[in-house]
């Protein structure tokens, strides 16, 4: 009796003693998290998770080697239409260029207010375009001179997952 009651104690401290050293699983928060989907794209998760103004950032390397840095910002909705508001960006040694979209049940929505800044270069017949599944601005990059032109563009896609946008781009 003596023995059962020695070996029950020693189980019951171990388990309790495996619950007090080891942090459990359960109590760790999710958090917003950007990783490579591709070779130009990244796919941003657990976007609810922020707050509005907050952003989420993935470094990445621009078309000469650089860095640069491709993200998304929360912004607060001030529009009746139903949704959460996303800006999404690109920035690569100082050129910058953005747009927002509006998501509603795994949908884009809208798309609008886009801002292209470029040095070195202009560009030319800038248009915003969605489906449902996707925003996207598309402009004309063009060196100074005119020797040189491409077709540049930034594009923010729903993945079937509430709080995921894959972001593509080709600079």
């Amino acid at each position: 009796m003596k023995r059962i009651l020695k070996n029950n104690l020693s189980v019951v401290l171990a388990i309790w003693m495996l619950f007090a050293v080891c942090p459990s699983a359960l109590a760790a928060e999710r958090q917003p998290n950007a990783f490579r989907s591709g070779k130009e794209g990244v796919t941003f998760s657990g976007l609810l998770l922020l707050e509005s103004g907050e952003s989420i950032a993935y470094e990445t390397t621009g078309p000469d080697g650089s860095k640069a840095v491709i993200g998304i910002t929360r912004v607060e909705n001030h529009m009746r239409t139903a949704g959460e508001v996303w800006q999404v960006w690109y920035t690569w040694l100082a050129n910058h260029v953005e747009f927002y979209m509006t998501v509603n049940d795994n949908k884009v929505t809208s798309v609008y207010d886009y801002s292209i800044s470029l040095i070195g270069s202009t560009y030319e017949d800038a248009r915003l375009t969605k489906t449902t599944t996707y925003g996207k601005l598309t402009f004309e990059q063009i060196s100074l001179g005119g020797l040189a032109a491409s077709t540049c563009w930034l594009k923010g896609t729903v993945t079937g997952e509430n709080d995921e946008i894959d972001v593509t781009w080709q600079m």
